[in-house]
């Protein structure tokens, strides 16, 4: 990893990454990542890893970029309900003739049991979001990934020689291009077909084909599947590992099918209105309560500093209460005052921003901080395969001397036999 002044340097490949790394080598895709601190980050700026015990200290409050509190529409939302408490204190001010006289007690009580109501409802939508997520990333997009090391783990046994490395590519390019058409689909809604050239991904006659065909992250894996029909046909492969190959197959086209299933299928559209008019109408009913509260206060303050103004009557006040001057009223007045102000603020920044928060981790595969990092991801599937590659293809001599001097007594033991290729 880089320090938190900048990003690590590329990687180059090597001569002798050509032959065993030769997606690496005709660079498919790369990532960079940046250390800052208590998270990384790609060099786009996606996500990749943070600190949890950092996160969750009392600093994550001074943390901004990244993270809810850095949303401008969640802040124009406080301050359009701090101007809505504003303007019921001015009404209630100017036109209850003695304010005090008003009983709160019921506002609050209401309130304060719709904010209840409020708050459970959200804790629930949110928790149902990010299960979700949690769905999207790990049994379809994770299940994507499983069936790609599965596939090319099979193939670099059963191909374990150098010779059959233009084979394994194939298949692995062809894996990375479904991975890429995924992301691409989901995030733009079509394929960059010059970008996957342009990477080495997709040659000039699959880009023909593929350019008229719908569904393309699928479609791959029937090519997929093809290479190994062929090489069961001209009998390079058992039936027995075909059948195998081919459910890994089905299993990765459906996870790629399943996630545009999920992307495509919202929550009901009444069902999160509902939610959107609960938290928006009980922050509306929050700030008539406080402006109301405040109001109170304010003027009950001015009663005991008559000749004053609004400000300077708060302001004696909680000079007034910090000093321990003044009767209990004052104290009490300041403290409602003060507890006003903050809940005026802090009730819109938990209910918006968890709403918020639930709308963004419904479609993680765009470009944003929070969103899976599509580059590293690629880089990962990628480097894990030819790792499996070259590893068969260099295997210790020790594997092949156990393994040759293993005898068994039993000949229905071996229930099949695999050809050399």
């Amino acid at each position: 990893m880089a320090s938190a002044a900048g990003a690590a340097k590329m990687e180059r490949p090597s001569e002798k990454d050509r032959s065993r790394r030769p997606l690496f080598s005709a660079g498919t895709g790369s990532c960079q990542f940046v250390n800052r601190g208590f998270y990384t980050e790609t060099i786009d700026g996606e996500l990749v890893k943070y600190d949890m015990a950092r996160l969750s200290c009392a600093g994550s409050l001074w943390r901004l970029r990244g993270t809810i509190l850095s949303s401008s529409s969640l802040w124009l939302h406080v301050i359009l309900y701090f101007l809505l408490a504003s303007m019921v204190g001015v009404i209630v001010g100017l036109l209850v003739e003695k304010p005090d006289l008003l009983s709160t007690t019921r506002v609050r009580e209401a309130v304060n049991y719709f904010c209840l109501f409020v708050s459970i409802s959200v804790a629930f939508h949110v928790a149902l979001a990010v299960e979700r997520w949690w769905e999207l990333r790990n049994k379809l997009l994770g299940e994507l990934w499983r069936a790609t090391n599965d596939l090319n783990m099979i193939l670099a046994v059963h191909f374990h020689t150098l010779e059959h490395r233009r084979l394994k590519t194939l298949v692995l390019r062809y894996c990375l291009l479904s991975f890429e058409l995924t992301f691409m689909r989901a995030r733009h809604g079509k394929a960059d077909f010059d970008e996957l050239s342009r990477r080495s991904l997709l040659r000039e006659d699959e880009r023909e084909r593929l350019e008229e065909l719908e569904f393309q992250p699928q479609v791959v894996w029937v090519w997929i599947a093809g290479v190994f029909h062929r090489l069961a046909e001209t009998g390079k492969m058992p039936s027995s590992l075909l059948i195998t190959v081919y459910d890994i197959s089905t299993r990765a086209r459906g996870a790629v099918g399943g996630i545009f299933a999920h992307l495509d299928t919202q929550l009901p559209f009444s069902y999160l209105h509902l939610i959107s008019v609960a938290v928006h109408g009980n922050n509306f009913a929050v700030a008539a309560k406080c402006g109301t509260m405040a109001a109170i206060a304010i003027r009950n303050l001015m009663s005991h500093y008559p000749g004053h103004g609004v400000g300077a009557s708060v302001f004696a006040g909680l000079h007034g209460a910090s000093m321990g001057v003044g009767t209990e009223s004052i104290a009490e007045n300041v403290q409602v005052l003060l507890l006003q102000v903050v809940q005026l603020i802090f009730v819109p920044i938990a209910t918006v921003g968890l709403l918020e928060v639930a709308g963004m981790v419904s479609e993680p595969f765009g470009k944003g901080f929070q969103d899976f990092p599509r580059s590293a991801y690629h880089v990962w599937l990628r480097d894990e395969c030819e790792a499996f590659q070259t590893a068969a293809e260099e295997a210790p001599k020790e594997l092949s001397r156990v393994a040759d001097a293993v005898e068994t007594k039993d000949s229905v033991f071996v229930h099949d036999v695999i050809c050399a290729v």
